[in-house]
């Protein structure tokens, strides 16, 4: 999942609400409002609260991330380095790619791809307000890559709105309706420590091709 190729945030169904008359708007800051734990609505349930990483989002910004976790033991850690890099990644977006938390959950050429992505000018000076949900994750051995798993997750901007990073003012979207809903997958692989990241990000599939990732 890249912003840039896909459009993401450009909803517009979100609003940012700044005063009328000559007062100026409230002052805007991506950063976030809150940086302890995410705000209860946001977080997951059970176990999985414990172990996925959340980034310090703004009060203006609500992320529904499943509580999900395969029925395979051998794979949980796939997916909770998923989640995790979801999230990260997400809030580099927030940041107008003033993050890189991000870069932790990555691995080889992937990372070089997604920092160009971030680098460009309607992300670096965007950002967003309004809720992000994730749903219907699954989990699979990947096709191709040996010992590697693929994590699926659909994607929901309908309800958030692209703002500017330094105003705030929200900034209209023009893409398509079916531009909002998709299914992504990312491979993941584990290296030398055992531990999981992302290898790939495989091409979006987006509505009515992922009927699925339609409320």
């Amino acid at each position: 999942m890249w912003r840039r190729s896909l459009g993401v945030l450009s909803a517009g169904v979100g609003a940012l609400v700044v005063a009328c008359g000559p007062a100026p708007p409230p002052a805007f800051h991506p950063e976030g409002a809150n940086p302890g734990p995410a705000p209860a609505s946001s977080r997951l349930s059970g176990a999985s609260a414990r172990q996925v990483t959340w980034p310090p989002f703004g009060r203006d910004v609500r992320i529904i991330m499943p509580a999900w976790l395969p029925a395979d033991a051998s794979q949980v850690p796939a997916v909770i380095a998923a989640k995790d890099f979801l999230l990260a990644f997400l809030y580099a977006e927030y940041r107008g790619n003033r993050d890189s938390r991000w870069t932790a959950y990555v691995a080889g050429t992937v990372a070089g791809a997604l920092r160009f992505e971030l680098a460009q000018p309607d992300v670096a000076t965007e950002s967003f307000t309004g809720t992000i949900r994730f749903s219907r994750m699954s989990a699979s051995a990947d096709p191709v890559l040996p010992r590697a798993v693929d994590v699926s997750e659909c994607f929901d901007n309908a309800h958030s709105a692209n703002v500017g990073l330094r105003s705030g003012r929200v900034i209209p979207g023009t893409a398509p309706a079916g531009r909002h809903y998709y299914r992504n997958t990312d491979a993941l692989a584990a290296g030398p420590g055992g531990r999981w990241h992302v290898v790939t990000v495989y091409p979006v599939i987006y509505y009515p091709q992922a009927r699925e990732c339609r409320p």
